[in-house]
């Protein structure tokens, strides 16, 4: 009786350690794909099965030209995602879009597009010393950002995903997203064609909190020969994440180079000086 009651107590002891085990593994898994960034992509993907719904909202502000009450502009966009991991290293996002202006010219929500985007992960940033994705995304637009004018555009959207870990406990990320995107008018027969560059480097705290910077460069060419503009914008980002899945990231960028300048020595015709963007989601 003594020997069944030592080894009854010996397989608790076990059990006990094995199931702290599985939270653990099943928390790392959960954050497997912690992103501080707003404006950048993680080459990170989520495991198979996994979904995440993510609400995406970006203030634009800043754009004011001249004075007065006809001079104001406030614009917001909305998108939700959906992201579903659909092998080790290949996930599915669908995205739906909407914009609401407070202008001279416009006010109200309306609804702008859908996306769809396929990403692979090529080499594991906690494998390898850089992490390398791809990322397509095909897309339909009918609200213009500058003015929210109604138009049917179409987009195809190509990013090439760098990511590198580093730090004594691996607690520090940078990221890098090379963009490339075309456009589509029909109505007017016009396209464009833009390239954008985003940076960022962050700093796990703790288990909950990252902090870092984030920078984003961009520029666009009318009928691919015609130069349309070039920004700049850089500003602080965070993170707050909770074990049961929810997180929440906030960027705020402002705008320190635009060419054409047409306000100071930045260019607001085409980009806003000012913005904040939030994400909050959940993993499930």
């Amino acid at each position: 009786m003594l020997l069944i009651l030592r080894l009854s107590l010996i397989y608790q002891k076990a059990d006990m350690r094995l199931t702290s085990a599985l939270l653990i593994a099943a928390a790392s898994t959960a954050f497997a794909c912690d992103n501080p960034f707003t404006y950048s992509y993680l080459t990170e993907t989520l495991k198979p099965g996994q979904i995440a719904i993510e609400q995406w909202a970006t203030a634009r502000a800043g754009r004011d030209i001249g004075s007065g009450y006809d001079a104001r502009y406030r614009g917001f966009d909305f998108k939700t995602e959906i992201e579903q991991g659909i092998s080790e290293n290949e996930q599915i996002s669908y995205y739906i879009n909407y914009r609401y202006f407070d202008t001279a010219t416009r006010e109200g929500l309306q609804f702008d597009g859908i996306q769809i985007a396929y990403m692979r992960m090529l080499a594991d940033p906690d494998k390898n010393s850089w992490g390398q994705a791809i990322y397509i995304e095909p897309g339909y637009s009918q609200a213009s950002g500058k003015n929210g004018s109604l138009r049917d555009q179409y987009s195809l959207e190509l990013k090439y995903l760098l990511q590198h870990n580093f730090g004594e406990k691996q607690d520090w990320i940078y990221i890098a997203n090379l963009v490339a995107e075309i456009e589509r008018t029909p109505a007017t027969d016009s396209d464009a064609v833009s390239f954008k560059i985003t940076q960022g480097i962050a700093y796990e705290i703790n288990a909950n909190w990252y902090a870092g910077l984030e920078a984003v460069a961009s520029a666009e060419w009318a009928e691919l020969n015609n130069f349309e503009y070039a920004t700049i914008a850089v500003g602080p980002c965070v993170r707050y994440q909770k074990e049961n899945g929810f997180y929440t990231a906030l960027t705020f960028l402002a705008q320190v180079y635009g060419s054409p300048a047409d306000k100071g020595n930045l260019n607001v015709s085409e980009k806003s000086p000012y913005e904040f963007r939030l994400k909050a989601g959940m993993v499930f």
